[in-house]
């Protein structure tokens, strides 16, 4: 999804000053965007936008998995592991993409290919999780009517 989510006012105020998580490989379809914020949409709410510092109008909408599933256990490989420099599970945080089709009045979660992200170190990549048998698109319990 390539919109602007961050609301106008934190749009304002972004910097290039600000610690924002860096994708050094870029994310899949935006491989010259390479550093991310995080912005809640609304104060207190369950969705967020990874905002591009990079290219205003590259946003995604996302949310902590397990606020919607559970019982949702991505398992990463040793060379994401090694390639994030994860070395504890307190090290990595999980963000899964979601999409909104307002014609439908639904939201789904991408489980396939969530974000992670090394708090210590502020870098951020893309995992697509292949060995794994998740939904691409995980129907959110949502009432959007």
């Amino acid at each position: 999804m390539t919109t602007n989510y961050a609301p106008p006012r934190a749009q304002e105020t972004m910097t290039d000053d600000i610690r924002a998580i860096e994708f050094e490989e870029g994310i899949p379809g935006f491989p010259d965007v390479t550093r991310f914020v995080l912005l809640d949409i609304v104060e207190d709410g369950a969705f967020q936008t990874f905002q591009s510092v990079d290219d205003s109008s590259v946003g995604f909408i996302v949310a902590v998995p397990w606020l919607f599933f559970p019982d949702y256990a991505p398992v990463l490989t040793d060379v994401d592991q090694q390639g994030l420099d994860i070395e504890r599970q307190e090290d990595a945080v999980v963000f899964c993409p979601v999409t909104v089709d307002a014609a439908a009045s639904t939201a789904y979660m991408n489980l396939v290919g969530p974000f992670v992200v090394n708090i210590r170190t502020m870098r951020g990549r893309q995992i697509v999780l292949t060995d794994q048998e998740l939904p691409l698109r995980a129907e959110l319990p949502l009432n959007l009517a």
